[in-house]
């Protein structure tokens, strides 16, 4: 994967500016460690082939359009991976500033299973820091499209905090239909007694998407994840979350729907750094055609972190014959007083239940449809906000 390596990251294509030095770290570590293959136990369900057949090119500027929302928000626009400050209208309790060297001093990884963060941190243009205090009025949308002719590698880098007792929501929007490549990296921090709403909505086609986030989570914080995927040519999202200090809590759910030439990956892992910590998740999985799914929970108690609480369920769906689910649940438990579980089930549509609904006068495909819809909804509804919510299970609705 060395080849991949010196095609993704040319040393000639680095920037010279504040972060040089770091860049340059980013580029020899990743040309020590290379790209992960099947045998990097983290990525043996998920080959880089595509990625190694496909050319990119130069990003250029573009003109993609932003996804419709049926409600108010504060937009951040990532065209083609590019933020344009001068056009962002920021609302009372959001501020956004370019991030210097001495907020990304810390950014370390591991080897090969890292080798996209190194990609990024070598390659990105600009990192952006966004600061959350109060109540924002709005949510916060951070929309990532390209355009049909999109063939370009990019780097977004973010990093976010939310002060104490902030409340916000965050709507991430990937879309769009060209062959290139997003790659991006975000940190999050929720200062104590913070509560975040994360809304992950992925429709990337023909793209390939690669995504690595990091939470934080303070005292009395809680950090809720909700994830509606309908699939990309290779997608790829690691979704760490720390558990810091007593009280701390976590919530992710997540619906993934992938068709024929699809490859969707999602590893989470949660560490109960200290004890009083609590965390569940609930993933469902549809995959049709020649689909293939992949999920990766981790769930890492830490040592004395007793009075810990964790749950972890992922149900999966085949609907086509040549349609496959990898499912791994890692429980790694260091504590004795805690509680901790996790389910893992792969089937098909009931029969059963197929026939009493057409026994109700229910056509064949309408019947299909409220039964798919009714086990892929179930990870969103628990979301607070209504217009989110509403907005999210529309867009299953559409895509079933």
């Amino acid at each position: 994967m060395s080849e991949l390596a010196l095609k993704l990251s040319p040393e000639e294509s680095l920037q010279v500016d504040e972060f040089g030095e770091l860049r340059q770290r980013a580029r020899r570590a990743l040309m020590q460690h290379g790209f992960p293959d099947l045998k990097t136990e983290e990525w043996k369900y998920t080959s880089l082939r595509v990625l190694q057949q496909r050319e990119f090119q130069a990003a250029s500027a573009s003109a993609s359009q932003l996804p419709r929302l049926p409600f108010d928000a504060c937009v951040l626009h990532f065209d083609n991976g590019v933020l344009d400050p001068d056009a962002v209208e920021l609302i009372d309790g959001i501020t956004l500033e370019p991030a210097g060297p001495d907020d990304l001093g810390d950014a370390s990884y591991g080897g090969r299973e890292d080798a996209f963060a190194w990609l990024n941190l070598a390659n990105f243009s600009r990192a952006w820091k966004l600061r959350i205090s109060g109540e924002p009025s709005r949510p916060l949308v951070l929309a990532f499209s390209s355009a049909d002719d999109f063939s370009a590698a990019v780097h977004p880098r973010l990093l976010i905090e939310l002060a104490d007792n902030a409340r916000a929501t965050i709507v991430e929007i990937h879309s769009g239909s060209g062959e290139g490549m997003t790659n991006s990296v975000a940190n999050m921090k929720l200062g104590q007694g913070a509560g975040l709403s994360h809304v992950f909505r992925c429709s990337d086609h023909q793209a390939i998407r690669v995504g690595r986030t990091r939470v934080d989570v303070g005292r009395d914080a809680e950090y809720k994840a909700y994830i509606l995927d309908s699939g990309a040519r290779l997608g790829r999202q690691d979704l760490q979350v720390f558990l810091n200090a007593a009280g701390a809590q976590t919530e992710l759910d997540g619906t993934v729907l992938l068709d024929t030439r699809q490859h969707v990956d999602y590893h989470t892992a949660v560490d109960h750094c200290t004890g009083h910590t609590e965390s569940r998740e609930m993933f469902r999985y549809l995959a049709d055609g020649a689909g293939v799914g992949v999920f990766n929970g981790r769930i890492h108690i830490h040592e004395d972190a007793d009075d810990s609480h964790s749950d972890m369920s992922i149900a999966s769906l085949l609907l086509g014959p040549m349609a496959r689910i990898n499912a791994k649940p890692e429980l790694e438990i260091y504590s004795e007083e805690v509680t901790a579980g996790h389910g893992a089930t792969i089937g098909q549509l009931d029969d059963d239940a197929l026939f009493y609904l057409r026994s109700r006068g229910m056509t064949d495909e309408d019947a299909n449809a409220l039964l798919k819809y009714g086990f892929a909804s179930a990870p969103l509804e628990n979301m607070a906000d209504e217009a989110v919510r509403n907005w999210l299970l529309e867009e299953l609705r559409q895509t079933l």
